[in-house]
């Protein structure tokens, strides 16, 4: 569509001209406090959530159990050494876990041993495992990390539960887009007051690692652009793997984003969101992995209650017949200040004469422990 081009074609001059004109920006890496020379700190997330569903796409066939799925739950370890003039070693050191059925995989896994007498299943599976280095010009990071892709404008009140955005096809998942991590990988990051970049690379050269090898990603974030609360956001993620004729090599996306302040502090957020989809095998199962989403949300926040609704649109490359519409709806209560019962419903619908996908639909209600 044209403002969709026009879109593409402003936002690098939006950027530029707001970083040239808002000299005052500081770099914030340069307010790093060390009063103390190091610090440690033990930190996770545990839940427990009951939730009937189907994701599989496949069937119909709905289930019912009592897990965190795919090992939502986190435990971690984080902290900095000081060094001076605004150095320092950070790292950060966290792996899944599921207290409901002990292993943190994926539930349609088959954790019964193979031949060779391995389980494919594991109880702790490292997520984010990095060492960084702090300077005044950024933050460099090494190891196991989440991409600029995955990371910003993450809006989805539901990321980490069963009726999350991306696995109601309602935007796009995998290790290029909203999902997963990236192995043997660096990441570069720069905050200039409301600006933020950052900038991805894998390094992993081994055969075994074909997710990140050589792949690059960039991110863009610029918060309170010409207007208090208004946000603006680009992401890309590069394939350096996907080779042929007609195969997009790249995700891309847009985000526009507005909070409002309301009295009786009452907060709102609405978002739109545009993807370029060239690598997800999940949401395009027509027999290539490309198309565009639109997704759009609000959410309302008053006291301890979160309220969110979102809406996502597809538009499949091979045609509408493997388009997918979905939304979902829910609520978060904040219990304590580490503690919350949130509930939630998702629901997606395949285009018609479609013979592949089904449609999908999830309802679920859980507790959450931070600490």
């Amino acid at each position: 569509m044209v403002y969709k081009k026009l879109f593409h074609k402003l936002f690098p001059l939006i950027i530029f001209i707001n970083i040239i004109f808002n000299s005052n920006l500081t770099l914030a890496e340069t307010r790093i406090n060390q009063k103390n020379l190091s610090e440690v700190i033990f930190y996770g997330k545990l839940w427990a959530q009951y939730d009937v569903s189907d994701h599989s796409t496949s069937n119909n066939n709905k289930t019912s159990n009592i897990r965190d799925d795919e090992g939502m739950g986190r435990i971690g370890i984080k902290g900095k050494s000081f060094i001076k003039n605004g150095y320092a070693l950070n790292y950060k050191i966290e792996y899944a876990i599921d207290i409901g059925d002990s292993w943190a995989t994926s539930d349609s896994t088959n954790c019964n041993t193979d031949a060779n007498g391995k389980a494919p299943c594991n109880t702790f599976v490292l997520k984010q495992g990095w060492l960084g280095f702090l300077t005044p010009f950024g933050q460099f990071k090494f190891g196991s990390l989440e991409s600029p892709y995955k990371y910003l404008a993450k809006h989805d009140l539901f990321h980490d539960t069963i009726t999350q955005a991306r696995d109601a096809r309602m935007i796009s998942q995998g290790s290029m887009a909203h999902s997963s991590y990236w192995r043997e990988s660096m990441l570069y990051e720069l905050k200039l007051g409301d600006f933020s970049f950052a900038a991805i690379y894998g390094f992993g050269e081994d055969t075994s690692n074909n997710v990140t090898k050589q792949d690059t990603g960039i991110g863009i974030e610029y918060k309170n652009l010409f207007f208090p609360g208004l946000s603006i956001t680009y992401a890309r993620n590069q394939d350096n793997s996907v080779t042929g004729a007609g195969n997009q090599d790249y995700n891309e996306k847009y985000i526009i984003t507005k909070n409002f302040n309301i009295e009786g502090n009452r907060r709102i957020r609405v978002w739109y969101m545009h993807e370029d989809i060239g690598l997800d095998g999940k949401m395009f199962t027509g027999g290539n992995s490309d198309g565009e989403a639109d997704w759009y949300g609000i959410r309302y926040k008053s006291g301890s209650m979160e309220l969110q609704y979102s809406y996502g649109d597809t538009d499949a490359s091979q045609g509408a017949s493997y388009d997918r519409d979905g939304y979902n709806i829910g609520m978060k209560y904040k219990l304590s200040k580490t503690s919350s019962i949130y509930l939630g419903h998702s629901s997606s619908d395949a285009g018609s004469g479609d013979g592949i996908n089904e449609d999908i639909e999830s309802t679920m209600i859980g507790l959450r422990y931070d600490f």
